[in-house]
């Protein structure tokens, strides 16, 4: 990717596009949240690696050109979009032609009742193992909904900002 123009569609607090410009990307990275840009800001301020990031939703970049991108990808953003179809449409517009759009989503398989990070001696992640895929029965609120939250956020906004649920 070094040297591509890269798009971070959803970037949060912009650990992924620090992570791909590293990498050599010359990155541009957008989030509808202010607080979010204003903390990947302050990443870029404290340690310059002349990334872009503006305020914006993923549905309505118009701030971009056509075609002014070899690679939009985006981050867990999508599913929980009002307009994922308009982000899509969006990413495929500032895309030049042979561009890549990536994305993840959230997938049920991991969160199922049961799933647990695995974790070396030094206590670092290294694997998912999944639990109980393929029950069936009545969901329980209490233990069928996972919540999370950032884990890279800003200590000062990780006391306003809510964990995400998802059943």
């Amino acid at each position: 990717i070094k040297g591509q123009h890269i798009l971070d569609l959803g970037c949060g607090e912009g650990y992924n596009t620090r992570l791909f410009s590293d990498l050599g990307a010359k990155m541009v990275g957008v989030d509808i949240s202010p607080a979010m840009i204003d903390a990947a800001r302050q990443h870029e301020q404290e340690e310059v690696r002349s990334i872009v990031y503006e305020v914006a939703s993923a549905s309505d970049i118009s701030l971009f050109q056509n075609d002014r991108f070899d690679a939009v990808f985006s981050t867990m953003v999508l599913m929980d979009l009002p307009d994922y179809e308009g982000a899509v449409r969006e990413s495929y517009r500032v895309l030049r032609p042979g561009g890549i759009f990536q994305f993840s989503v959230g997938h049920p398989c991991v969160m199922t009742r049961g799933s647990q990070w695995i974790k070396d001696e030094q206590g670092k992640r290294k694997a998912l193992m999944m639990g109980d895929y393929f029950r069936f029965g009545p969901a329980k609120p209490s233990i069928d909904i996972d919540e999370w939250s950032f884990s890279a956020l800003p200590p000062e906004l990780k006391k306003t900002v809510r964990p995400f649920k998802i059943p």
